[in-house]
């Protein structure tokens, strides 16, 4: 079951939007209402398990609060998908600042709306398709296989470094390249490399965007350097 977050200080609106999804959706979708993005980061940050996947606000003069905690839940929280309304376009700048899936403009059809919510939950459905389970004795986590930056082997205990922590489980560095999509290339032994996440590809090794170094080993150079060349679409002369 998805679940949809959404924020307005009318009353009569949150009811109205309500109603809306609950006719389309049913109890495919799971909604709660919010007065203010506030009242929405301070409830996830009570709680975590009220996150929601998909948040709709519209932006309101007096609300502009609202959006600056909406954009902290995102931060927070990850993999919110936001889609913001609003007849201020003068606030159009501070809005794509967090990157919504969609942005409307006031009064909103009801039918881009729901276009709106059926683009989220695809993208939602899109990044689940790419992402892989670690299992532990102790836990079992559920990562998107874009917010995996690289793969790190030690004794048969792989730490998986992602754009918000690090996951040590006890598996095969191979056994995870094989779940992993083609973006992702084995550069030595012991590391596996998003290659969205390459800066420079060297001999002396590969450089992430954070700047974190990552060795590459001779005997993988070539095929490495192929692989990226590739997937940039790129051809050696």
């Amino acid at each position: 079951m998805r679940k949809i977050a959404i924020c307005d200080s009318c009353c009569e609106t949150l009811a109205s939007v309500r109603r809306l999804l609950a006719a389309k959706y049913g109890k495919e979708l799971q909604i709660a209402t919010y007065s203010s993005g506030e009242e929405l980061l301070r409830a996830w940050q009570r709680d975590e398990r009220k996150k929601s996947d998909i948040i709709y606000m519209d932006v309101k003069a007096q609300e502009m609060g609202g959006l600056i905690a909406v954009k902290q839940a995102q931060e927070i929280f990850g993999g919110v998908k936001i889609i913001f309304s609003t007849g201020m376009l003068e606030c159009t700048e501070d809005i794509f600042e967090a990157e919504p899936t969609s942005f409307l403009i006031s009064p909103v059809r009801q039918e881009k709306f729901l276009e709106a919510v059926d683009r989220a939950i695809e993208q939602i459905e899109e990044q689940e398709a790419t992402s892989v389970t670690l299992i532990s004795k102790s836990f079992i986590a559920r990562v998107r296989a874009e917010d995996i930056w690289y793969v790190e082997s030690e004794r048969r205990i792989l730490t998986v470094h992602t754009r918000e922590e690090d996951i040590r489980v006890n598996l095969k560095l191979g056994d995870l390249e094989g779940k992993l999509p083609e973006y992702f290339v084995r550069v030595h032994q012991s590391y596996l490399v998003n290659m969205k996440q390459i800066r420079v590809f060297s001999a002396k090794g590969v450089e992430l965007a954070d700047g974190k170094l990552i060795p590459v080993s001779r005997p993988r150079y070539a095929k490495a350097k192929d692989e990226f060349l590739q997937f940039l679409g790129e051809k050696m002369e």
